[in-house]
């Protein structure tokens, strides 16, 4: 008898774990039958819990030339135009910045810089570049400090580039070519 009962209710326990099996299988093909008819009538289905939300993944540092380069044009935005001085820390300040830009093996001394620097600076006290000129700008010099892989016609590009773009702002023709000078002269001690 005993034997019968344990039988018995393991039927039952077996039955009833088949039906709650099935049910849940009803349950999420009924769920499945709603999502595709909410779907062909347009209806957007329920929101199901969002995954829990990963961290972002982090940003790349940015390189020292990178970096180099934000002191520059921070720099830059230092200098007013109008004619206004440029006091003599404003260009240490700045000559110091582009010479931490140059990061090759051949770095231009400091007294290229330097001239570099007071020419940039004259030239921004007069009339302040456009963020899009900025910009270029501070790419061309970029290029000219750390010349790895850049021939020299593309060289002559990048100063013809930067003349260009001083005359166009409204520097004076003569200030164009000084400030396009000093950055040959930066070229010629980097781009062997």
């Amino acid at each position: 008898m005993k034997a019968t009962c344990a039988l018995i209710s393991l039927t039952m326990l077996l039955s009833a774990t088949a039906v709650a099996q099935s049910d849940v299988i009803i349950k999420q093909h009924a769920k499945d039958i709603r999502d595709r008819n909410n779907a062909q009538q347009g209806v957007t289905p329920p929101s199901t819990p969002a995954p829990p939300a990963t961290p972002p993944a982090a940003a790349a540092s940015p390189t020292p030339v990178q970096q180099s380069v934000a002191k520059v044009r921070a720099d830059f935005m230092t200098i007013q135009p109008n004619n206004s001085q440029v006091t003599a820390e404003q260009k240490q300040q700045l000559a110091k910045d582009l010479l931490a830009t140059a990061q090759g093996a051949n770095k231009p001394s400091s007294a290229t810089v330097t001239a570099l620097a007071d020419e940039l600076s004259k030239a921004l006290a007069q009339k302040a570049l456009s963020d899009k000129d900025r910009n270029r700008l501070l790419t061309d010099l970029a290029a000219v400090l750390n010349p790895a892989n850049i021939q020299q016609t593309q060289m002559q590009a990048i100063y013809g580039d930067i003349q260009a773009m001083f005359k166009a702002n409204g520097v004076a023709p003569n200030d164009a070519v000084r400030i396009t000078d000093a950055v040959k002269a930066v070229g010629a001690e980097t781009h062997h």
